[in-house]
């Protein structure tokens, strides 16, 4: 959809000139920031001193978004590099420093927390399906090997932080719709009467997709009670999705050619699309106890339901029940010893999941002959401890050390081939962690830290191309992580720096085989190796204006790789841009905003072997908005339009594809425009 510039002035004039609306203004002017800290439950300490790259995004400095996708509020964390913001049968494919970007859908390498909680299941895989944007309020991330606090898969942790229940009681209506068939309805009720309170939030999207055969409709239910008394809080959460989303698959280079918004032929003559249905409850208890000590405990339990149908006939139709589970704690004690303090924090976490997974042919859209049935099943199991080591006023160190076993095991129930595939992997694997902290002045520290991490394929990753059971040949992953890092905090001004250097043995990497497109299966490239430069800058340039960077600079090669297609060694890893820079100028002031950003990137390579890539591209994105006090009742219409140079660009990348089907493009030529309106009552 074209926007004229005349009507992107007249919005701007229309907010400049707040007279047009008579009502009493309240004044949220820019607030400079103030000193940071991460308040993860399993490691909380003051952001300068953290010998650690770790990048806290608040929501509430970021109004006027659409919360389609995590994307845009990721894109102003270096480092972090996202895919597939459209096509939700496959969902948000975020990367950190590289972990992550090998699914062609879902989360992979990337530990996910929300509220304290695992939103990533017990074998390493995470969907972001289950998530109301609408009530997220600040996002923790921390870049780099994790494994020594959240274990498996911890080659970066996102940990997310939604809304509380308010003291008094509140009514939020977001209504919003844009091109591509867009529509949002969003309402929340929330509200505490003496230590109790509760919220409850639906929320429901429509989107017709850019390409043809993209439609979705996703809805979601999230309750929250919470109860307040002298020893600490208890917390119960609830959540149910329903969604259902068509897939319009890769495009070759000349298809993208002839028009980039058709579908993959096959994905359109078998009706690709995919259904979820979930719920998802959890438990957590944060207590006090003698002295500053303090500990937590949680637990977790879900059930899931998928079907999905792919481009192809045989065995093209998979639909599986999944149960899962876990139970988790971690106390942290303060004492001195050696006349040094020390914050020591030990903690388990027990995880499961039950799989009932059954593949079908894929008969034009309709179920046909069952060829695969078998249960299967994760156990993962975590010991750690980590100490917090204040050794002056100006030198802080961080040890860490966790051991971790996951079980992976398939039950063969499909007999009819005379083959018995039923067969079980275990996996252990010893993690640690080392950070020192050096306090440069009282604004600026230098730090340097060496860690490391595994991660388990995914019970789907050990899928086997050759018919059921698992592929034995693929291994666990394992990182060494060598960093160093400068960071300043002033009362206006934020910046960062991060050098590392991180090796890889038994990366995992994705392939596909042209007689099952959309289906990933894996194998493991010998070494590689990741080098990277990460910047990021957040100025409050006075009480109105302030100004934000990310930059990343990733230099990530094969070093050990060799398939029968050939010898990879010092190629580029796919999936990954070289660059990608994120710059954001925002103005608020009584209650006005106007915020320009760009994104941009380098190119992508699109296979192992860098025969065919993704052109670099940058987007000009702008949102405005009005927060306007009507007596007790809130009123703020916003607006956004991406893309606002009309740029073509891809949304998303199937990299390895069998059939040279990388490509999904992305709305361009032309801009995106939405619109909405909030209420609070």
């Amino acid at each position: 959809m074209r926007v004229p510039l005349s009507f992107v002035a007249s919005g701007l004039w229309l907010l400049a000139d707040s007279r047009v609306l008579h009502a009493t203004e309240v004044d949220h002017s820019a607030v400079a920031p103030a000193p940071l800290l991460i308040t993860s439950p399993r490691s909380n300490v003051r952001w300068l001193s953290t010998p650690a790259a770790v990048t806290v995004v608040d929501a509430g400095n970021i109004p006027g978004e659409q919360n389609l996708a995590l994307d845009t509020w990721l894109a102003r964390v270096p480092g972090v590099f996202s895919l597939n913001r459209y096509n939700l049968a496959q969902g948000l494919r975020p990367s950190i420093r590289g972990f992550g970007a090998r699914g062609n859908f879902g989360v992979r390498g990337i530990r996910v927390l929300v509220d304290g909680v695992p939103l990533t299941m017990p074998d390493g895989q995470t969907e972001l399906d289950g998530l109301d944007l609408g009530l997220v309020e600040r996002m923790e991330v921390l870049r780099g090997p994790a494994s020594v606090l959240y274990g498996n898969a911890a080659g970066g942790v996102l940990a997310i932080e939604t809304r509380e229940p308010p003291a008094l009681p509140s009514m939020q209506l977001d209504l919003s719709a844009a091109s591509l068939g867009y529509q949002r309805t969003r309402v929340e009720m929330a509200g505490s009467d003496g230590n109790l309170g509760a919220l409850l939030a639906f929320n429901s999207t429509h989107l017709d997709g850019y390409r043809q055969h993209g439609a979705a409709q996703t809805n979601s239910l999230t309750a929250k009670l919470r109860w307040y008394a002298p020893a600490g809080r208890l917390r119960l959460s609830f959540n149910a999705i329903d969604n259902r989303a068509e897939d319009p698959g890769g495009l070759t280079a000349a298809q993208v050619a002839v028009d980039r918004r058709q579908a993959a032929p096959n994905n359109l003559r078998f009706d690709a699309d995919e259904f979820i249905r979930q719920q998802r409850l959890a438990l957590v208890w944060d207590g006090y106890a003698a002295g500053a000590d303090q500990y937590q405990l949680r637990s977790y339990l879900g059930h899931r339901e998928f079907g999905n149908q792919l481009g192809f006939a045989t065995s093209g139709q998979t639909t599986f029940k999944r149960y899962f589970s876990g139970v988790g704690g971690q106390y942290s004690h303060y004492r001195e010893l050696i006349g040094v303090p020390h914050k020591i924090t030990t903690g388990f976490d027990l995880e499961a999941q039950q799989d009932d997974r059954r593949r079908y042919d894929n008969l034009f859209g309709e179920r046909g002959q069952l060829r695969q049935q078998q249960d299967e099943s994760a156990l993962s199991q975590g010991l750690f401890i980590e100490d917090q080591i204040n050794l002056t006023e100006q030198w802080q160190a961080t040890l860490g050390l966790r051991y971790d076993h996951v079980r992976l095991a398939v039950d063969d129930l499909y007999l009819v081939d005379s083959r018995d595939d039923s067969g079980s992997r275990s996996l252990a694997d010893w993690n640690y962690s080392a950070g020192l902290s050096y306090r440069l002045t009282p604004q600026q520290s230098l730090y340097a830290r060496l860690a490391s991490s595994f991660e388990t394929p995914t019970i789907n990753e050990l899928a086997n191309p050759q018919g059921g059971g698992f592929n034995a040949a693929v291994q666990p992953a394992q990182a060494v992580s060598r960093e160093l890092g400068l960071k300043g905090e002033w009362t206006s001004l934020r910046y960062a720096l991060a050098l590392y250097r991180i090796d890889l043995k038994d990366e995992l990497v994705a392939f596909s085989l042209p007689t099952q497109p959309g289906r990933n299966f894996y194998r493991n490239a010998g070494q590689s190796r990741r080098d990277g430069l990460e910047l990021s800058l957040d100025w409050q340039l006075d009480d109105a204006w302030r100004w934000s960077v990310a930059y990343a600079y990733n230099h990530y090669r094969f070093t050990e790789y060799q398939t029968s297609a050939g010898d990879f060694a010092g190629k580029h890893s796919p999936g990954l841009p070289r660059q990608t820079l994120f710059t954001e100028l925002a103005y608020e002031h009584q209650g006005a905003y106007i915020r320009l950003g760009a994104t941009a990137q380098a190119r992508v390579y699109t296979n192992d072997a860098n025969t065919q890539s993704a052109p670099g591209y940058a987007l000009l994105n702008l949102r405005l908005g009005k927060r306007l006090q009507l007596g007790e009742q809130s009123l703020e219409p916003y607006l956004g339009i991406d893309n606002l140079l009309g740029r073509e660009y891809f949304d998303n990348l199937r990299i390895n594809d069998g059939s040279a089907r990388y490509f999904e493009p992305g709305p361009g030529p032309g801009r995106t425009l939405y619109a909405g309106l909030r209420l609070l009552f």
